[in-house]
């Protein structure tokens, strides 16, 4: 089947082929047709202007009838000429119809107009000079006039014609296949830099590539997107490394101090019990700030995933759980809780998830907001028109001014916390938390002392 389908691949033409013959067959078409209808045109046109001198001859003819009685119409009878004089007779209704004879030979079609049972009537006939154009018109006292004129000039006209429109039509098929192949080529060029692009990006793992087209299309929009597209994994693909680095850089640390008091413990002689105890204490600590940075890691990764499901949820019952954890893990703080009284304010969350944000942003804030002489740390929720608003206030050192836009960057700790236990991942975190639930998150310097953390979340 595979081998089939290569087959089948391999074989099937290009698409600058294919558009080059879908676009040479469309002109091709239109050309024909309008080659055709050019053609009949003229010719309906030729053959018009023929019967209508035709029956200007013979209403001459017919006026010197009515004119002079006895007047017999003169004339080649034969039609041996190419134009003007033309052939003429007179015939009545009583004379018999002639089986043979020449162009102008009475026939029934000619005996019924003298009789006045039809009018004008127009036939082609054959004679010596070729074929004739021939008209029948009645006469007065049952007499009628038969008036031919021979149809070679009429004809070459037309071969001509036809000759000039088989000529021009060959040639417009011709050009619509170069026109087509060009439009093909010229139409397709960004289609085939974008393919170059993937190509390369393919072989090299490179998302750094562009695709240069310079035009308001279609394939303009759609190479502008593969850029902007290439440009994201490019973004994705150094914040990822950066993640990386960063994360090797704080693990270095307790896994540096790890080895060092493991390798004292190692000893045997020379160490204290005391000495011993405060190494395994040391050890303890590490540890669970490793286990930390691991579970804030694997958070922030779990983060950028999607929602699978969301559900329409009452937030104060997950913050006051949030709450809770937090008092028991900052016992020091002064955790109090604001909420409307008459309504529930609701979103659209994964539950695990707002409760993660509660928890970090109210981590946060029992960690560095909060002082042995300013412990509160107070958290108000109200609805405000389409969105839930939440508010985490603190007194403690407050955020400088040049760090509120870095406080929810991966791994970054101001000057003045970086001597406290932790990763910097906790605002990263709850501000991926907040993007994927499609809300804002914004950090602000409390009047008087303290650090104000704003979060607004769609109303459910």
């Amino acid at each position: 089947m595979n081998r089939r389908a290569a087959r089948r691949r391999r074989f099937q033409p290009s698409l600058r082929r294919r558009l080059a013959g879908v676009i040479s067959a469309t002109v091709a078409a239109v050309i024909l047709l309008v080659a055709g209808a050019t053609y009949l045109v003229v010719l309906d046109q030729l053959e018009s202007n023929q019967d209508v001198s035709l029956l200007r001859e013979a209403t001459r003819i017919q006026r010197l009838v009515h004119a002079q009685a006895n007047y017999v119409a003169s004339g080649s009878d034969s039609c041996s000429f190419a134009a003007e004089p033309a052939c003429s007779r007179t015939i009545t209704a009583a004379e018999p119809v002639e089986n043979s004879g020449d162009v102008l030979r009475l026939t029934p079609a000619a005996t019924d107009v003298a009789a006045g049972r039809s009018g004008t009537v127009y036939y082609t006939a054959t004679g010596v000079a070729g074929s004739v154009r021939v008209v029948v018109v009645p006469a007065e006292a049952g007499r009628a006039i038969i008036v031919g004129v021979p149809t070679l000039l009429t004809d070459r006209a037309i071969a001509r014609v036809k000759t000039a429109i088989l000529a021009t039509g060959g040639a417009g098929i011709l050009l619509a296949g170069i026109v087509g192949f060009l439009t093909a080529t010229v139409g397709l060029r960004p289609v085939r830099s974008l393919a170059a692009v993937i190509e390369r990006v393919a072989r090299t793992r490179d998302p750094d590539e562009r695709v240069d087209v310079d035009r308001d299309d279609e394939l303009g929009r759609l190479a502008t997107s593969f850029s902007a597209m290439l440009h994201e994994l490019s973004l994705a693909r150094a914040a990822q490394q950066q993640l990386v680095a960063d994360a090797s850089h704080e693990l270095r640390t307790p896994l540096t101090t790890l080895r060092t008091n493991f390798a004292l413990l190692k000893r045997e002689s020379g160490i204290s019990p005391e000495r011993r105890r405060e190494l395994a204490g040391a050890i303890d600590r590490e540890l669970v700030e490793m286990q930390g940075l691991v579970t804030d890691l694997v958070d922030l990764a779990r983060g950028e995933e999607p929602i699978d499901v969301a559900e329409s949820i009452d937030v104060v019952p997950v913050f006051r759980e949030a709450l809770a954890a937090a008092a028991r893990h900052w016992p020091a703080a002064a955790f109090t809780l604001t909420s409307p009284q008459d309504a529930e304010p609701r979103v659209m969350a994964e539950r695990g998830r707002l409760l993660r944000l509660g928890s970090v942003l109210l981590d946060n804030a029992g960690k560095y907001g909060s002082t042995a002489d300013r412990p509160a740390v107070e958290v108000s929720i109200e609805p405000r028109d389409e969105n839930v608003r939440f508010v985490i206030a603190d007194r403690g050192p407050g955020i400088p001014g040049e760090d509120l836009e870095r406080v929810f960057d991966r791994f970054y700790r101001s000057p003045a916390s970086r001597g406290m236990a932790g990763s910097g991942l906790g605002l990263a975190i709850a501000h991926q938390i907040v993007a994927s639930l499609g809300g804002t998150i914004e950090a602000q310097a409390r009047p008087g002392g303290g650090a104000i953390m704003v979060v607004e979340l769609p109303a459910a």
